[in-house]
């Protein structure tokens, strides 16, 4: 099955830009460009899938500002195909870390209950995808951020 907009907007388009330089992408979602930035992304993504619908990116998004670092968080609309993401963190740590989770879709896991699911999952800098192995509704936002932030935890723990 050939990738849609929004799957290649957020595992292309949005995770090159990140993985290329965290701090100038947060700096463009947090300056007066954005809307232009984030639309030349999704009118890529349209390109690259040979389709012009939705005409403008699906989603809300908001910055919110932690000690030492900078969190994105994003929300999309009208996902039905395994790995179009539900919501998207952008976490970065000055001069720690920058990381990029996932919460998509698992059309798999949505077999096996019935209801929408969705697996969480990170975009790694060297390009791979890497599946957390945990399964959670899709409107649960705060589940999918207390996954983000035992997952960060348990890598700086392990780290020292």
């Amino acid at each position: 099955m050939p990738p849609t907009p929004l799957w290649m907007f957020t595992h292309r388009a949005l995770a090159r830009e990140f993985h290329r330089d965290a701090r100038k992408f947060m700096t463009n979602l947090d300056g007066k460009i954005a809307p232009v930035y984030l639309e030349r992304m999704w009118a890529w993504a349209l390109q690259a899938t040979s389709t012009v619908e939705p005409a403008h990116p699906p989603l809300q998004y908001g910055i919110d500002r932690v000690q030492n670092g900078t969190i994105v968080w994003m929300t999309f609309e009208d996902v039905v195909k395994t790995g179009e993401p539900w919501a998207l963190r952008f976490v970065v740590k000055d001069g720690v870390y920058a990381r990029m989770f996932l919460l998509e879709h698992s059309e798999y896991a949505t077999e096996l209950d019935g209801k929408p699911t969705a697996i969480v999952c990170e975009s790694l800098a060297d390009g791979t995808h890497r599946n957390l192995g945990i399964t959670m509704d899709i409107a649960d936002q705060p589940g999918f951020d207390e996954v983000v932030f035992s997952t960060l935890r348990r890598d700086a723990s392990a780290a020292n």
